[in-house]
């Protein structure tokens, strides 16, 4: 045995090692490069509030708006606002995700629904949905109806397009083992599809997240004024920008957790893959 071949075993077993401990993270220069960075520009931006470069009424700094953010928990506020605009956009993903699914498996699976749906699919993904928000109203009013379909319309479109790619891309060779082997459609899926597809679902749905809370924003906004985004507004507009930033960090930490959400739920289900982390 070569002297690298030693030296590359040794390494592999480390970080084995590494990814079993529950510390190995003390270990890994990621976290605290990632530390380093929010520490500059978090720190960078508190400092310019403290010297007063920046003037309260038109931004704030963290500091205040962590202090106003708990604030608005303690009288009441933010969680009223919270769940006001979580029913909407819990009934918004609660639609679009098993409706993207469904159609993004339809158009990668059958070629005739790719016919059928794909110019439908691509021209409202270019169009920009805010566009939208208006001719929604119209028809279906400014409250619950209108502003679920907007959360529908942004959130849906990542999910059909990646689902789509991911039923698509599998490997043919593959697919003709299957046949080979007189897999049915069952097998074929459990065993090769669904498995291929999944890294493309969890991209989808990191998206579908993202979009589904900005389309949540938006409704709130260009609707009825709710939620949220009333509340961010109301303060904004009384030149209060430490209160009206304190949601916009609500919405941040959620789209956190449901990112992180989606990641576990990639490692739990997709342990045939090999894990690697960038």
């Amino acid at each position: 045995m070569t002297t690298e071949t030693k030296s590359a075993e040794a390494m592999a077993r480390k970080t084995e090692e590494a990814e079993v401990s529950p510390f190995g993270w003390i270990i890994d220069p990621a976290v605290y490069i990632r530390v380093l960075s929010i520490l500059v520009v978090i720190g960078g931006w508190e400092l310019l509030g403290q010297i007063s470069y920046i003037s309260p009424s038109t931004f704030s700094w963290p500091s205040a708006i962590i202090a106003a953010f708990f604030e608005l928990i303690r009288n009441g506020q933010m969680m009223a606002a919270a769940h006001e605009s979580s029913v909407i956009l819990v009934a918004g993903l609660g639609i679009a995700i098993p409706s993207g699914i469904v159609i993004g498996i339809a158009m990668g699976r059958f070629k005739t629904w790719e016919y059928i749906l794909d110019t439908y699919v691509y021209a409202l993904y270019a169009t920009p949905v805010v566009a939208l928000a208006f001719p929604i109203a119209m028809v279906l009013g400014v409250d619950f109806a209108g502003k679920t379909t907007i959360v529908v319309f942004f959130a849906i479109m990542p999910v059909i397009v990646n689902v789509f790619h991911g039923v698509r891309n599998v490997d043919p060779f593959l697919m003709e083992v299957t046949r080979s082997f007189c897999s049915s459609e069952w097998q074929r899926w459990r065993d090769l599809i669904f498995p291929s597809m999944v890294p493309y679902l969890v991209a989808g749905l990191g998206l579908s997240f993202g979009r589904g809370l900005v389309g949540m924003v938006v409704a709130e906004f260009l609707m009825s004024i709710s939620g949220l985004g009333a509340l961010s507004q109301d303060y904004t507009g009384e030149l209060e920008l430490d209160k009206g930033l304190a949601p916009v960090v609500l919405l941040m930490i959620t789209g956190i957790v449901l990112t992180k959400l989606v990641n576990i739920c990639e490692n739990k289900f997709s342990s045939w893959r090999t894990h690697s982390e960038g």
